[in-house]
């Protein structure tokens, strides 16, 4: 059996062990690599590199199988890509916005602060 068949059918033993819609499946399979590359990777809020690492591995994904039908089948195609992606996306925008948001505020908290009596004197 080639590589491409082994893998379907893994795919395929995955999806009825799970018993659950493949759209859900990949779902599930964005979180699940996001967060195990966040582990490995040991970082502690959304990163880029978990982010790219699950879209490589969807896209991956998506190429075997259009080796195993034979021809693209763009509609679920984009679909598996959108469901795959959607929460690991979003989880890294939630982060970037919340460190761009912490260091707006502390910019703005360090301009609100009164100058001590020594730099006023020299200046």
């Amino acid at each position: 059996m080639d590589l491409i068949a082994s893998y379907n059918t893994a795919i395929d033993t995955i999806a009825a062990f799970a018993d659950m819609p493949r759209p859900l499946l990949h779902v599930h399979a964005g979180m699940i690599i996001y967060l195990g590359a966040q582990l490995f990777l040991g970082t502690r809020r959304g990163s880029l590199v978990a982010v790219l690492l699950t879209v490589s591995l969807a896209v991956m994904h998506e190429v075997m199988n259009r080796l195993f039908h034979g021809s693209w089948r763009w509609e679920d195609t984009s679909k598996d890509l959108v469901l795959t992606m959607f929460w690991p996306t979003m989880c890294y925008a939630v982060s970037r916005f919340r460190r761009w948001r912490w260091a707006h505020r502390a910019q703005i908290h360090a301009l609100e602060q009164p100058r001590s009596l020594a730099a006023v004197a020299y200046s």
